[in-house]
């Protein structure tokens, strides 16, 4: 092989770069050396993506809390009234939810053992149902099992 500058390689001279075989891999072999390579960043930006769910989850809410308390004489008969409060923490529940969410833990702790022990099995159906249980405990939608009382 000649090393001058300016010469043509011949046939019979072997091109070691140009014998390379690309064997194809699966999607199971990619994500897995993709994730070798990189998982440190997938698992700061999964990080990342949950403190900025939980930041502005906090500040939706106390937007929408009201400065001032209504006034401590209720019309009787009101719906108000008649309304039941869990003994259960809608703020506690919120953050079990988006940290341990997958694991069901937000559901145990609302009383859903069932729910919880699928969610768990699951993993939060991959990530849909804890995305859902966020926004629907977020939205004070989702009650207690035990009474169906409102978080409080």
């Amino acid at each position: 092989m000649s090393t001058e500058y300016g010469t043509v390689r011949t046939q019979d001279e072997e091109a070691p770069l140009l014998n390379i075989q690309i064997v194809p891999e699966t999607f199971w072999q990619k994500t897995k050396r993709v994730l070798h390579l990189h998982g440190h960043r997938v698992l700061i930006t999964w990080l990342i993506i949950i403190a900025a769910t939980a930041v502005l989850t906090l500040s939706f809410h106390f937007a929408l809390v009201p400065t001032q308390r209504p006034s401590e004489d209720p019309v009787e008969g009101s719906p108000v009234d008649s309304e039941c409060v869990s003994d259960r923490s809608w703020f506690l529940t919120l953050m079990l939810s988006i940290f341990f969410g997958p694991f069901g833990v937000d559901r145990f702790y609302l009383g859903y053992v069932f729910l919880g022990l699928l969610k768990l099995v699951t993993a939060g159906l991959g990530g849909i149902w804890w995305t859902i249980d966020i926004i629907l405990i977020a939205l004070n939608v989702l009650n207690d099992h035990p009474d169906g009382c409102h978080l409080r």
